[in-house]
């Protein structure tokens, strides 16, 4: 009987328009000492269905608007929390509002219906901010402080996601999201370049009793932390140790070991040892860490004594990295060419690097080969001082220091239009901007301007140059599912 009165129930829900009502994969009710604890994990399930089993289990009646029927699809991973902050978690992330009123549940669609992205997270931020000030002492008190930080993070907020991971490790250094913490905190201190903080990080991480799972990964990132701080042979040593207790068998964790292991030496000086390395392991690597090999192999000839292999292999490189190291490795290709004294191949590299839009960064060389060779420069339509501009910012985008990056990029993407910028500078200013823009309003409205100049981008390959930038945006926010998504064109 009650089971046919709960199906029932689930028929005289409406169906959503255009979705199919799949089911949450676990939905689990706990009362301890007087509170409800809900474990929920989902992932694409129809809120309707979700509702329904939570109504089920907890003998609570669904009032809802006609909003329900337009929520999409959500996921939801969340471990013994109030019904209150699950509900206001997975609804939430729908467009949905919720409240819990005696034994009914009411939801109805937001306030604003303009309301963006950027403006959810927030409003799941501040829920995450009032559970842990309801219930400090509570057991999951620190899992809410470690969401806070991973959706300050999901806003490009990195500062402030690293303090939420420091309170969390203040707070609760032994807690069961305190290995998860130390792991973003050391990642976020590394992206600035803040190694010694970094290395403490993953240091603590990798001593850490009960967390097994983290080991591995964070002896691999203290390797990387102590390489940058200058000791190579150090890395070397715990790279050696972590492949002997630890042999890993996934693909993009070998690819990280491998391509680690040959930075370290390279930074040892062991540069055959390196193209060795390479060789043996290149057809073996996943496709992610397949791109940092052209840039290796490059340093490996470059640093062996072979110029001229070295410039065409950083031109190789030059072809699939993003800004800035795009423009690096065209800097690299010129030089190597200049050491093996091939004027010719100077200026066949800087014909690349002019194409690609970065002819103004190798333009003194180009002139220097000339005059060895006796031939006049040709005229050309591109704008080296705006191009000297955008490169200027990046180096102050990588030196995180954005006032004078944006210093030099407001007024260039003000004038882009009147600038008539070539597709693949115009792409690299899109790029330098975006990224300015993630750090002071957020990744929204980053993709949001990326998005609206692709659609003025008709050559395709600035449009395929800037899908890799924005897509590598996504990346360093570890948002990889977005990521895959803009390499295909989709912000």
């Amino acid at each position: 009987m009650n089971a046919a009165l709960l199906f029932a129930a689930r028929l005289a829900l409406p169906a959503l328009a255009g979705q199919i009502a799949l089911e949450p994969a676990l939905v689990k009710l706990e009362r301890q000492g007087g509170l409800e604890l809900w474990t929920v994990r989902a992932n694409d399930c129809s809120v309707r269905a979700l509702l329904a089993r939570v109504a089920e289990l907890s003998g609570r009646s669904i009032d809802a608007t006609s909003a329900l029927e337009r929520a999409p699809l959500v996921s939801v991973s969340l471990e013994r929390r109030p019904l209150e902050d699950v509900l206001e978690y997975a609804l939430g992330s729908a467009g949905l509002t919720v409240a819990l009123e005696g034994q009914a549940i009411l939801v109805r669609g937001e306030q604003s219906a303009s309301a963006t992205p950027d403006e959810r997270v927030a409003r799941a931020a501040d829920a995450w901010a009032h559970a842990a000030a309801r219930h400090p002492r509570h057991p999951i008190a620190a899992a809410a402080r470690l969401a806070q930080g991973e959706l300050e993070e999901l806003r490009g907020r990195d500062e402030a996601a690293r303090a939420r991971y420091l309170d969390v490790l203040e707070r609760s250094p032994a807690a069961p999201g305190s290995g998860e913490a130390y792991l973003r905190a050391g990642r976020i201190a590394a992206q600035r370049g803040d190694w010694r903080e970094a290395s403490e990080h993953f240091r603590a991480l990798a001593n850490l009793a009960g967390a097994d799972e983290y080991s591995a990964v964070a002896r691999l990132e203290l390797a990387r932390a102590t390489l940058r701080l200058g000791d190579a042979a150090g890395a070397l040593h715990i790279l050696d140790a972590l492949d002997q207790a630890q042999p890993g068998w996934e693909p993009s964790e070998q690819g990280g070991r491998t391509l680690l292991r040959v930075d370290v030496l390279l930074a040892l000086e062991r540069f055959q040892d390196a193209a060795d390395l390479l060789e043996a392991r290149a057809e073996q690597l996943d496709p992610l860490s397949a791109r940092e090999v052209a840039t290796l192999r490059a340093r490996a000839l470059e640093g062996a004594g072979f110029p001229e292999e070295a410039s065409r292999a950083w031109l190789l490189a030059a072809r699939d990295a993003l800004a800035p190291a795009r423009a690096e490795a065209y800097r690299a290709a010129v030089r190597a060419s200049e050491q093996a004294r091939d004027p010719l191949g100077v200026l066949y590299a800087a014909r690349e690097a002019q194409a690609a839009g970065f002819g103004a960064l190798v333009a003194e060389a180009a002139a220097r080969a000339r005059i060895t060779l006796g031939v006049r420069a040709q005229p050309d339509g591109s704008t080296p001082a705006s191009e000297l501009r955008i490169a200027t910012a990046e180096r102050w985008l990588d030196k995180r220091e954005l006032e004078r990056a944006a210093d030099e990029l407001a007024p260039l993407f003000a004038e882009r239009e009147r600038l008539a910028l070539a597709p693949a500078v115009r792409a690299r200013l899109t790029v330098a901007w975006a990224r300015c823009l993630a750090q002071t309003q957020g990744l929204e409205p980053a993709a949001d301007m990326a998005r609206a100049e692709r659609t003025r981008l008709e050559d395709p390959d600035a449009r395929t140059r800037l899908d890799r930038g924005i897509a590598h945006l996504f990346e360093e926010h570890a948002l990889f599912e977005r990521a895959a998504d803009a390499y295909q064109g989709d912000y």
